[in-house]
């Protein structure tokens, strides 16, 4: 029997693969949100059907069949997701843009609250108000050196529609193979960004140079990314493998202040760390 800690390792490795998403996408300031999404999502697509060929073929066709119509609505929002986030990145700090984007717990809460009446503890509405508070807080700072509110908004669009896909498409995923239903998922994702790349972004092929960023971005903070996430949800509670998934920013902000020199500011931090604590009770940590 595999122990706690396995479990532990593959969300923490989760967590900073996400980590990396950031850095790959500021490596590619040529390319459009809407081209980097399609290219990060149809690799990743690709690579996941070649894995479950081998291992799962019969999953994946009775995936497609049962699943493949409302997993594509799913990847409809999620491709929506992706292409606010990576144009977020292009326009304001990495740190605000990972810290904004992973306030999804926050707003999956209270679409949880507002649409199916689940009612929220003192603790969870404390914890949502400390986060809104954090995210004026970045806000307010926007414009001054490399933030700027535009990509921060974009920031809270991504976490917004990222709850949405987690609170509407749960029953989905409770019903479906952790691996093979995002294929359907992430074709659906790369059509949508590949339509929008043609009406909004300037879609091409990659230049040699910009091939090795897109395919680290595919593998590392997609694949293996939320591969590892899924796995460590067979030995962890959902809240524990959000918390790693808190990494994501951490992990991020430390690589882009040599990369990129993006010192964080004060009001940057301080909005963080109470984006950071909100969430942290608004998912109901144990005592």
């Amino acid at each position: 029997m595999r122990s706690r800690f396995f479990y532990i390792l593959q969300g923490g490795l989760a967590g900073f693969f996400f980590g990396t998403s950031a850095i790959f996408i500021r490596f590619l300031p040529l390319m459009d949100p809407f081209t980097i999404g399609f290219y990060r999502l149809i690799i990743s697509s690709i690579i996941l059907t070649i894995i479950t060929m081998i291992f799962y073929r019969a999953t994946l066709f009775e995936t497609f069949k049962n699943k493949g119509f409302k997993a594509s609505i799913l990847g409809i929002v999620i491709g929506g997701h992706f292409a606010a986030y990576i144009s977020s990145v292009k326009y304001t700090t990495i740190m605000n843009a990972t810290v904004l984007t992973n306030m999804t717990p926050v707003f999956a809460s209270l679409f949880s609250w507002i649409f199916y009446q689940v009612k929220l503890s003192s603790i969870s509405s404390l914890g949502i108000t400390l986060s809104l508070i954090g995210m004026v807080a970045i806000f307010w700072g926007a414009g001054n050196g490399e933030a700027n509110i535009i990509g921060d908004f974009e920031a809270v669009v991504a976490a917004l529609l990222w709850a949405l896909y987690l609170v509407f498409g749960r029953k989905v995923r409770l019903e479906s193979h952790p691996i093979t239903i995002m294929i359907p998922i992430y074709l659906a994702s790369s059509i949508l960004l590949l339509l929008f790349g043609f009406f909004f972004g300037n879609p091409r092929q990659p230049l040699a140079s910009e091939i090795p960023t897109i395919l680290g971005l595919a593998i590392f903070p997609t694949t293996l990314g939320h591969t590892l996430s899924f796995s460590s949800l067979k030995g962890l509670q959902p809240y524990q493998t959000a918390i790693l998934s808190l990494l994501e920013p951490i992990v991020a902000t430390l690589l882009a202040i040599p990369l990129f020199n993006e010192i964080p500011q004060v009001n940057a931090l301080i909005g963080a760390l109470l984006i950071f604590v909100g969430i942290y009770l608004v998912l109901g940590i144990e005592r």
